[in-house]
């Protein structure tokens, strides 16, 4: 199959559905193109507790779900996906478009999936590069990323590890996830609107939690003066922040 090789935490992002577009300097002949997504040795310096909050949302929101550990954790110099490049524009409006030198073309992203288990050791090449081993008929498991549902008044939402462990075990009861135009679309957010909730249920893998809420609230995150938190992207579109806040007994 046909492969490309990006930095992490990119790689992951794209794989896990996150980040939709890929900055390059360069247009593909052809679309669509299915490859294999390479991270290479090197990562990307970013710092996920300094980055924008127009990506730090999104990923911290993948994050509590377990869809995606930290950055630092991910691997490198490993096949870790498989996505479709859609499509190949000058112009696109996603959250992580970028312009400039090094990001005149956008690369559309679509039927993105994360192995669960990387192909390690793997080294990278510039350009598009064959990896004549891996087809289509012997790809590896694929992570099953599970949206947010709503059932009336119940949601079940999936869990990372970490925090399904602190609320199974007591030393937990709350679930906060960002809220904005931004990242609806991604897992099911929208289901996080304010409507009446009276029950969860927490999955983790085979595990679950069924729980009732004693709060379930959309707040305002406040800066120092007391006023709502905005940011911008990269075309200067301004988005305030909120966040679901849901606590359980």
């Amino acid at each position: 199959m046909k492969a490309f090789s990006i930095q992490q935490p990119w790689g992951s992002l794209i794989c896990a559905g996150i980040k939709d577009v890929e900055n390059r300097k360069w247009a593909l002949k052809a679309t669509p193109l299915t490859v294999l997504i390479h991270v290479g040795a090197k990562r990307h310096k970013i710092d996920e507790d300094t980055m924008p909050l127009i990506w730090a949302n999104p990923i911290e929101d993948a994050q509590t779900m377990g869809i995606i550990g930290k950055i630092n954790d991910m691997p490198t110099s490993a096949i870790i996906g498989v996505a479709t490049i859609d499509r190949c524009e000058e112009e696109n409006f996603s959250i992580w478009a970028q312009d400039g030198p090094g990001a005149e073309y956008k690369w559309v992203m679509r039927d993105v999936k994360l192995f669960k288990e990387p192909i390690l050791n793997v080294k990278g090449k510039l350009g598009i590069f064959e990896i004549p081993e891996i087809t289509p008929d012997n790809l590896p498991e694929c992570v099953n990323v599970q949206p947010i549902q709503r059932d009336g008044k119940h949601l079940t939402i999936p869990v990372a590890r970490e925090l399904f462990n602190l609320i199974q075990d007591g030393e937990s009861d709350t679930l906060n996830f960002n809220l904005s135009d931004l990242n609806q679309p991604l897992f099911a957010t929208k289901t996080l609107n304010p409507k009446p909730t009276e029950s969860v249920t927490l999955v983790c893998g085979d595990e679950s939690i069924d729980a009732n809420v004693t709060h379930y609230a959309i707040e305002p995150v406040l800066d120092k003066k007391g006023e709502v938190i905005t940011y911008t992207d990269a075309f200067d579109r301004d988005y305030k922040w909120y966040r679901v806040v849901i606590r359980i007994e």
